[in-house]
Order: structure tokens, then C-alpha cells, then sequence
């Protein structure tokens, strides 16, 4: 992919570290040129150093809940959940407004693309039962961290979209008020289902894109709109 450059200050990142996993979401302005994932990570390597030793793997992403594993960086095939057992390499996944989770299991780890229809699908528990045939073992157990996605404030929805959420992750998640349509909050959905997959603990960066002018978000931003990624990495 050609390089891109960005402005340092407009950087939004949040991290996490529990050794030797590393999890990260970064938000980037580009000032020229495609925003791919290496190009982020090198972003991330000004802010995060041991990031200087990674390289990203990443899928060609599809709203559904195909889980593909890999071994090497680079692009591995269409999907929306990767898991990563190679030190080195990190899982990513790219967002505009749906959610990023990343997962840590053992010795593997896992970027998941989870937008309504991913959460309505299924795509969490398929990443999950995907970790479980060959990373939960001897007691051990599994660790999320939940990215930046457009909020509740912002997600307005038709019936049907809520409806098919809701039926998976439970009624909480969905707003409704009389005369407007729903709105629904994902990051929820996305901790409701991990929860129930036994996922535990899972911390959550509380920060709606669309309000937030660092994130990049489709709904405010439109086709000019680039992505946020997260990486996670052993």
C-alpha cells in the first residue's frame, strides 16, 4: 500500500498491556495518500516503541463471521475475525463507526470487525469458539478490549436493525423512545455477547467517534472518511 503521512497531533490512541500481549486502537489524520494497516503501524511504533517489532496481518473485511487464522503478516483473505498464534505478528482490524474488538487467549490472539450485522450474526461467538478449540486450555482464560465506536447518541437505526441486535445481546442495548427511531449502542452488544461467551474481563474505551472529532467516523465523516484500527500482538 502507498505510505501515507499524518500530523502527530491529531494521533488518538488508547493502550493496553498485559504481558507479553499488547492491545492498541489508534486513530490517524492522514495528510496525503492511503491509510493501510502499515502505514498505521508505523503511527503506532512514534507512540507504542515495542510496536517497532511487529507486522500487521489483516483480512479483506465483509460484515459477516468468517474467522481465518494466520501465521504471517500482510493481507490473509475475506473475513471478519483473525486469529494470530505467531509472536510478531499482529491481528488488526480497521473501523469507521462499528466496533473493534481484540482478543487474547492463551497463546493466540484476535482482531474482530463486529458492525450490527456482525453482532447480529454471530461473528464474537465464532471468534470465540474459533480461540477455544486450541487456546483455552489448563484453566486458562480469555481477555477483550472493546475500541472506539459510534455511540448511542449517535447510532439511529430502523426496527429491524435493533430487533436482529437486540435478539442476541438483550434489550438494554436498544434505545427506543415514542415518535423516534431506535438507537444502539454496539460497544454494549459487543460486551453483552462476550460476556456470555465467558469472556472476562473485557475493558471498554468509552468514546463515541462520531461525537469525537480525533476518531474517524462514517456517518459524520462520509467517503472522505479513513479508519481506526486496533492491533493486538504477542
Amino acid at each position: 500500500m502507498a505510505a501515507a503521512s499524518y500530523s502527530r497531533r491529531n494521533v488518538a490512541l488508547a493502550v493496553y498491556r498485559r504481558p507479553p500481549v499488547f492491545a492498541a486502537f489508534l486513530g490517524v489524520a492522514p495528510q496525503g495518500g492511503a491509510a493501510g494497516p502499515e502505514d498505521a503501524l508505523r503511527v503506532l511504533v512514534d507512540q507504542v516503541p515495542a510496536a517497532a517489532a511487529v507486522a500487521p496481518a489483516w483480512l479483506r473485511q465483509r460484515h459477516g463471521t468468517d474467522v481465518l487464522r494466520t501465521t504471517k503478516p500482510g493481507p490473509t483473505g475475506d473475513g471478519d475475525a483473525l486469529i494470530v498464534s505467531e509472536p510478531g505478528v499482529a491481528a488488526t482490524v480497521f473501523v469507521a463507526d462499528c466496533v473493534p474488538v481484540l482478543i487474547a487467549a492463551g497463546d493466540s490472539v484476535a482482531a474482530v470487525h463486529a458492525g450490527w450485522r456482525g453482532l447480529a450474526s454471530g461473528v464474537l461467538a465464532s471468534a470465540v469458539h474459533e480461540l477455544s478449540r486450541s487456546s483455552f486450555r489448563d484453566g486458562t482464560s480469555a481477555e477483550a478490549w472493546i475500541g472506539p465506536a459510534i455511540g448511542p447518541c449517535c447510532y439511529e437505526v430502523g426496527e429491524d436493525v435493533a430487533a436482529q441486535v437486540e435478539s442476541r445481546s438483550g434489550p438494554d442495548v436498544v434505545t427506543r423512545r415514542p415518535g423516534r427511531k431506535p438507537h444502539l449502542d454496539l460497544s454494549l452488544a459487543a460486551w453483552r455477547q462476550l460476556a456470555g461467551l465467558g469472556v472476562a474481563p473485557v475493558s471498554t474505551v468509552k468514546r463515541c467517534v462520531r461525537c469525537s472529532p480525533d476518531w474517524w467516523s462514517y456517518r459524520r465523516d462520509g467517503a472522505r472518511a479513513g479508519r481506526n484500527y486496533g492491533f493486538i500482538w504477542r
